[in-house]
């Protein structure tokens, strides 16, 4: 599975070029092997997606909550159990 990563530029949804010397017409996408990879290359933009290059899906990425998340998640429980 070959992995790119897809940004949104002035709402158009474009790949991420596998040159970084400027924006031309229709690039070549930079492309992964591995989702170790892809993720470093997708933290470097704000409205980065990891997708699935062959068939254009986005691969799904779970993370684990983080404090506040997790707060509000108990939060949440106790609410929906009565407690």
């Amino acid at each position: 599975m070959k992995l790119a990563i897809t940004i949104d530029v002035d709402g158009d949804i474009m790949y991420v070029p596998e040159s970084t010397h400027g924006f031309v017409n229709h690039p070549k996408p930079k492309l992964f092997d591995n989702i170790e990879d892809a993720e470093e290359e997708r933290k470097k933009w704000n409205t980065g997606v990891i997708i699935d290059y062959e068939t254009g899906l986005a691969v799904p990425v779970i993370r684990a909550f983080d404090d506040d998340e997790r707060l509000r998640a108990q939060k949440r429980r106790s609410i929906n159990n009565g407690e």
